[in-house]
């Protein structure tokens, strides 16, 4: 097999999978290593790899716990140090994680708004699916599975278009639920009068 249009990385990933599987890698995939600078700088920039992605793993994490207790990211900054990520890369991810954690937290938030959007919702899905429903019923002229899973589409985004929370939240998750019910009710509701 050729290597030489391989990544780094996707040589990276070749070597460790033969590694994994056979305990040897072939002579094509060590030739190419040689030709990218020796198997000693190859092993050494993999186990680079391997600690840089458990130290951004700790940092994620260590980032995700504080914000379930503080909303303030200089504050948090304080608290998050790394020997092996440079001063820019450690703010860059401690800023994308924070804003990822803060993102979710708010996603799970259940306030007026979730509660009003989710009800509106429910009903614009509900008419949606159920007319999604009943067009799916004529055409071919039984109820499929995969009806039931439009509806659920189309009632979630009905909801999700209004709320701008996602399924993560347990309001809009419910509200989804029933609204695909409601739809499958009133879709056998007209089809059967």
């Amino acid at each position: 097999m050729n290597y030489k249009n391989y990544s780094d990385k996707d040589l990276m990933d070749a070597y460790n999978t033969m590694i994994d599987y056979s305990g040897k890698a072939d002579n094509n995939i060590l030739n190419e290593i040689e030709n990218r600078g020796g198997l000693t700088k190859f092993l050494a920039d993999i186990e680079f790899e391997k600690t840089h992605q458990t130290e951004i793993g700790r940092i994620s994490k260590e980032v995700y716990d504080l914000t379930k207790d503080y909303s303030d990211l200089e504050f948090i900054k304080q608290f998050v140090a790394s020997e092996i990520l440079t001063k820019d890369q450690l703010e860059n991810l401690v800023t994308n994680k924070f804003n990822e954690s803060q993102a979710y937290i708010n996603d799970k938030k259940i306030t007026s708004t979730t509660i009003t959007g989710s009800i509106i919702g429910l009903f614009l899905g509900t008419v949606l699916g159920s007319i999604f429903f009943i067009i799916s019923i004529f055409i071919f002229k039984r109820i499929f599975y995969f009806s039931l899973i439009g509806s659920y589409i189309i009632c979630y985004f009905s909801i999700k278009l209004i709320t701008k929370q996602s399924r993560n939240n347990p309001v809009i998750f419910i509200a989804s639920l029933l609204g695909t019910v409601g739809s499958l009710i009133l879709g056998i509701y007209f089809t059967r009068n």
